[in-house]
């Protein structure tokens, strides 16, 4: 499927642009099918858009997986080549140096691998412009909201700012937990039951959420407060410059979910006429339909990979 797929996108997008530029008999027998149809829509240039489109986009992913395949190989073997000069020259620095390249060419061996047979091979396998319709489905689009976003990666900058720590030096939940004692110690003269749910509840969030229930408590409006503690009261100034940033991310992914799903119901729509124009063209040989059928049922049971679904529901349970 690997192989199949993408040599057959190229195959039908070529042969089109072929006909419909330099083919004058099959330009005018696709002008007559065209206007068959009764939905009124300029199907001529969807075929020439798609078919370019195709070909794009089979070529360039055809082209990256042969990269990772030869880059695996070449790292290796220049890692060999390495060791064996270096072993040559003798002395403990070369044999150390010597590991050191070892080690640097298998793990960019396997990177590159791992590439290859987790990410190009099941790409290849179902490749179309159908799959731009994965991402407006309704099931996937919070998972696909989450990845878009760098609100967590923004706010966690900001809440390490806030408190004047290095950069990655604590965890979220440590982040998370400074910013709640800080609530919690300015309101410590409520009720202990509520204090004791309230900071359940703000441990549990994430940078963000954490972030924003901070700006709006009333531990932040306390500029004193918070400059006893040590905290730097001009970080909390530029927290609306994040708002501003996570409301145009959120916008964006909406623009972008949509124009997936109209690019992706055009290419589903001119699919569906391209086998509809192959089974009523004469003299087409009898393979030609069916080896396009074959092609588009592959890639409409390939729009959601469920194997890139099951692998990300892994990864983030890792």
């Amino acid at each position: 499927r690997a192989i199949a797929n993408p040599s057959l996108m190229i195959f039908f997008s070529v042969r089109l642009l072929y006909g419909y530029f330099l083919d004058e008999r099959y330009h005018r027998r696709l002008r007559e099918h065209c206007e068959k149809i009764t939905v009124s829509v300029p199907l001529e240039q969807f075929y020439v858009v798609c078919a370019v489109m195709e070909v794009t986009l089979a070529t360039f992913c055809v082209l990256r997986a042969l990269y990772h395949g030869l880059c695996a190989v070449c790292y290796d073997r220049q890692a060999g080549r390495r060791a064996v000069r270096k072993a040559g020259s003798g002395g403990p620095a070369a044999a150390a140096e010597e590991e050191i390249d070892a080690r640097a060419g298998a793990s960019y061996k396997y990177v590159y691998i791992a590439e290859f047979y987790l990410r190009d091979i099941p790409t290849l396998q179902n490749l179309s412009a159908l799959r731009l319709l994965s991402y407006a489905h309704p099931n996937l689009i919070a998972n696909h909201a989450k990845q878009f976003t760098s609100r967590h990666e923004l706010a966690r900058s900001m809440t390490e700012a806030l408190l004047g720590r290095e950069p990655d030096a604590c965890s979220d939940e440590q982040l998370s937990e400074h910013l709640a004692g800080l609530v919690l110690q300015y309101c410590k003269d409520q009720d202990e039951q509520q204090l004791m749910a309230k900071a359940d509840e703000l441990v549990d969030l994430a940078p963000y959420d954490s972030l924003m229930e901070f700006t709006n408590s009333a531990a932040a409006r306390d500029r004193d407060y918070i400059v006893r503690e040590g905290l730097q009261v001009s970080v909390l100034d530029k927290v609306w410059r994040l708002q501003v940033v996570v409301f145009l991310e959120s916008v964006v992914f909406r623009i972008t979910v949509l124009l997936c799903a109209l690019f992706g119901m055009v290419e589903f729509f001119t699919k569906v006429c391209r086998l509809s124009f192959l089974l009523t063209y004469p003299n087409v040989a009898w393979y030609l339909p069916a080896a396009y059928f074959l092609l588009l049922l592959n890639q409409s049971m390939g729009m959601n990979s469920i194997q890139e679904l099951l692998r990300w529901r892994v990864e983030t349970f890792i």
